[in-house]
């Protein structure tokens, strides 16, 4: 068996430096390109509990991705999420919703999905062209579970775009030590009170493994650093 597997762990810092959440993830990469991501994320302020298994094919697009969610202590919903090259589907049971299928059209099939665990926010970046001089690329067809900053929703779909920067090869020491990694910026739309939003990435060439992540505008301004890592 030639297949690989990276595991870490993940801490949730608010502005104020306190410990706010934390996760836990394993990436396996198959023989046939194939990469899946298992996390289970808590965010203690909300009350947050997410467990995801999510695939995608060797260009990092999404095949399909189960979501289960608990929020305040009570089961919310759950959903499995199925990609082709024309639509994203999805099979959901939600405590308000109650049991709902849908089918969304796509261009193309989809560049990335927004399901919430810090984890996956550096894979929106493998869809950034690094081939062309466009610095700030909106990235389309990007699909989401929840509306929600913290994902506390659905999960149901729907779709959004995504402004990715790169800003370039850095060197960054966290917790878990100190990597070569990428750095991306997403220059998000302001908030209702006009303040600005904005999420910067740091993650493993290549291999898209969060090391660092920073919002400032929403969430607490929290930043979320890789503590262990085990490749």
């Amino acid at each position: 068996m030639n297949h690989k597997n990276i595991r870490g762990k993940i801490l949730y810092i608010g502005d104020d430096g306190n410990e706010r959440g934390r996760e836990w993830f394993s990436f396996t990469h198959n023989d046939d390109g194939h990469k899946t991501l298992r996390a289970v994320c808590e965010i203690d302020d909300t009350e947050v509990v997410r467990e995801v298994t999510y695939t995608m094919n060797e260009f990092w697009k999404p095949l399909d991705c189960f979501n289960r969610l608990h929020v305040e202590g009570k089961f919310l919903g759950t959903g499995w999420v199925w990609f082709s090259e024309t639509h994203a589907e999805c099979e959901v049971y939600n405590t308000t919703l109650g049991r709902v299928s849908q089918s969304m059209p796509t261009a193309h099939r989809a560049n990335s999905l927004v399901v919430h665990p810090l984890t996956c926010d550096v894979l929106h970046c493998a869809a950034y062209d690094h081939n062309t001089d466009q610095k700030i690329q909106y990235i389309d067809e990007i699909v989401s579970t929840s509306p929600l900053p913290n994902g506390a929703s659905g999960p149901f779909l729907s779709k959004t775009q995504l402004p990715i920067e790169y800003v370039g090869r850095e060197t960054i020491t966290v917790r878990a030590g100190t990597f070569d990694v990428d750095h991306y910026v997403f220059p998000l739309k302001p908030n209702p009170d006009g303040s600005k939003r904005m999420e910067q990435c740091w993650c493993l060439p290549d291999q898209y493994v969060l090391v660092k992540v920073s919002v400032h505008g929403f969430l607490k301004n929290s930043t979320y650093e890789l503590c262990e890592i085990e490749i």
